[in-house]
């Protein structure tokens, strides 16, 4: 079964009487399985690297912790795992910076990280993606936290099957890749559609995703959806789903990029509601 050729979902209330929702339940992004983008590479507007840092938010309990890392496009079935030695003590963090390079030796990669307590206790993984090419030295650059498996999407029309990132600029300061992951050991076919502001659909590009790995889409504006002309402006917004029902699942994220300074900053897909 195939989803992309869906329209717009209409949604229709029916009934005088208006329920009160009930208060959202809080989130956190403490998981056993979190997914996040890893760089090591000299990209379009500058050179980036990625320092990851992993928190054990457990007074009591010890995690031990393995790391993957599956390349952009490729299947990461058989992708390299690194354990962190002795695991980690309750309350204690670890940062593993330029992890791309120096945990997993690779000199010019980007992909898809994921951090899993296989010992069941849940930790907090952030990590910043920093570009070193600047007029200034420092480490300028985009926060990204692990996105949690529980928030990926499967195949489904509701609006539950949507994953949505907002906010995103389309002008000649700046340029947006969009990213979809594959969390799963599943081949993934996800759809990525663009909207407008008022919430008119412009184009939607089809992208196949091998397990364990990611698919970008470089300069959104002037590349995949330069077909359908999208006015200069914005907000725009981006929905991702499944587009195949095989158990595969998605998460997603955008990186805009300011090209007046050459910084990033990240977007993360985000559900519709909790």
């Amino acid at each position: 079964m195939k989803r992309s050729s869906r329209s717009a979902a209409v949604l229709f209330v029916f009934g005088a009487a208006v329920l009160r929702p009930a208060p959202a339940s809080s989130d956190t992004i403490a998981s056993t399985e979190s997914f996040l983008p890893g760089v090591h590479i000299n990209g379009a507007s500058g050179v980036f690297r990625t320092d990851v840092t992993v928190f054990n938010p457990d007074p009591l309990v010890a995690a031990i912790v393995d790391i993957s890392y599956g390349e952009a496009d490729r299947d990461g079935t058989t992708r390299p795992v690194y354990r962190l030695p002795g695991g980690l003590g309750p309350l204690a963090s670890v940062t593993l910076p330029d992890i791309v390079l120096s945990t997993f030796g690779l000199g010019s990669s980007y992909g898809l990280l994921e951090v899993k307590s296989s010992s069941g206790t849940p930790v907090h993984v952030t990590s910043n993606t920093y570009n070193v090419a600047g007029a200034v030295p420092g480490t300028y650059g985009q926060f990204s936290p692990g996105q949690p498996s529980r928030n990926s999407v499967g195949f489904d029309n509701s609006v539950a099957g949507d994953l949505y990132v907002t906010g995103i600029p389309n002008d000649e300061n700046h340029r947006t890749n969009a990213v979809v992951m594959n969390p799963t050991g599943i081949p993934l076919e996800a759809g990525v559609r663009l909207w407008d502001a008022s919430g008119i659909p412009f184009k939607v590009v089809l992208v196949s995703v091998p397990p364990y790995s990611l698919h970008q889409l470089n300069d959104i504006f002037n590349g995949d959806f330069a077909s359908a002309s999208p006015p200069t402006g914005g907000p725009w917004r981006l929905s991702v789903f499944v587009n195949v029902q095989n158990g595969a699942r998605a998460l997603c994220y955008a990186t805009v990029t300011d090209l007046r300074t050459g910084d990033p900053y990240l977007l993360t897909g985000q559900l519709a509601r909790p």
